[in-house]
C-alpha cells in the first residue's frame, strides 16, 4: 500500500501548499495514506518557530477527512523539533489534541547550531567533529525525547555535501547510529525513510539503506515511510525506491498510525 507519512502544507512556515492540493496529488499518484507532519519548533533562533496555527489546521484537517471521504486516509500529524529539549512544551502539544502520529526531529544541535546551513560543517575546524556532535545528540533525542518516530537520520547530508565533498560515509559513525537505534528499538520507536534527498539529486536518502538494514538486525519493526514533501509536485514520490530499501532490509510491512498506535500494511 503507497502511503505518506510526512508531508507539510501551508500550517507550515516552509510551505506554501494547501492541504486540500496536497491531498489531490496524493490521490492521483494512488496513496491511500497522508499525514500532514507540520512543524513544531520552539527554538527562537528558527524562522518556523511559533508559526503552527493548531486550531486552524484542525479545522482544515476535518474538512479535508470529509472531502475526500473514500478516497484518502488523513492522518493528523505533527513534526516535533528537539522534543528532548523542550519536554513540557512537547507534552502539552501532544496532549491536548488527538494526533495520530508525531514525528521528532533533530534540526538544531545544543540548540545553537543549525544543520541546514552547509555552515555547521565549518563552525568546529573540522566537519567530523560536526557530524559527532549531531549524532551524539540524536542519541539524546532517542532517548528522552516524546515522539513515535524518529525522523530522516542523517538529515544535514541534505546540506553539508559542498563542504565534505564526498568525504562522507554513516558507516564511520556506526557505533553512535546504532546506539541510536538500540535506544529506538527499546522504547518502542520507530525510524522512516526520507525520500526528500533523492529530489535533491543525492545517491541516498536519509537514512542511507545500510541503517534501515541495522536497524533490521537490531530487531527495529517500526519502519515509516514520508517524502518531506512541501509542494503537491513530490507528494508521493519515489515509494517504489523506498519500498526496496525496505524489503532489502528484511522489512515486509511498513508502519501506519491511528491515535499515536501502530498499525501495519503490507508492501
Amino acid at each position: 500500500m503507497l502511503v505518506d507519512y510526512h508531508t507539510h502544507t501551508s500550517f507550515s512556515a516552509d510551505s506554501n501548499a494547501a492541504m486540500e492540493d496536497q491531498c489531490r496529488a496524493a490521490i492521483k499518484r494512488g496513496v491511500k495514506q497522508i499525514a500532514f507532519t507540520e512543524h513544531e519548533d520552539y527554538n527562537p533562533d528558527d524562522p518556523t518557530s511559533f508559526y503552527f496555527q493548531h486550531e486552524e489546521y484542525w479545522k482544515e484537517i476535518q474538512r479535508c477527512r470529509a472531502l475526500f471521504d473514500g478516497q484518502l486516509i488523513v492522518r493528523a500529524a505533527i513534526e516535533i523539533s528537539e522534543p528532548h529539549r523542550h519536554k513540557q512544551k512537547t507534552a502539552d502539544i501532544l496532549a491536548k489534541y488527538p494526533w495520530d502520529y508525531a514525528l521528532g526531529s533533530l534540526h538544531w544541535v545544543d540548540q545553537k547550531h543549525n544543520t541546514y546551513l552547509p555552515e555547521f560543517f565549518t563552525k568546529f575546524g573540522d566537519w567530523r567533529k560536526s557530524w559527532r556532535l549531531y549524532f551524539d545528540e540524536l542519541t539524546e533525542l532517542a532517548s528522552e525525547g516524546e515522539f513515535d518516530v524518529m525522523s530522516h537520520i542523517d538529515y544535514p547530508a541534505r546540506y553539508g555535501g559542498e563542504v565534505y565533498g564526498d568525504g562522507y560515509d554513516i558507516r564511520d559513525y556506526e557505533g553512535q547510529v546504532r546506539e541510536t537505534l538500540k535506544t529506538l528499538i527499546k522504547r518502542g520507536k520507530g525510524i522512516e525513510i526520507n525520500t526528500s534527498a533523492w529530489r535533491r539529486g543525492l545517491p541516498n536518502p536519509n537514512p542511507p539503506a545500510i541503517v534501515v538494514k541495522w536497524y533490521r538486525e537490531l530487531g527495529g519493526e517500526v519502519l515509516a515511510i514520508g517524502t518531506d514533501s512541501h509542494a503537491p509536485k513530490d507528494t508521493g514520490t519515489d515509494f517504489a525506491r523506498a519500498a526496496d530499501i525496505a524489503r532489502a532490509a528484511g522489512f515486509t510491512q511498513i508502519a501506519t498510525f491511528e491515535r499515536r498506535r501502530a498499525g501495519f500494511v503490507e508492501i
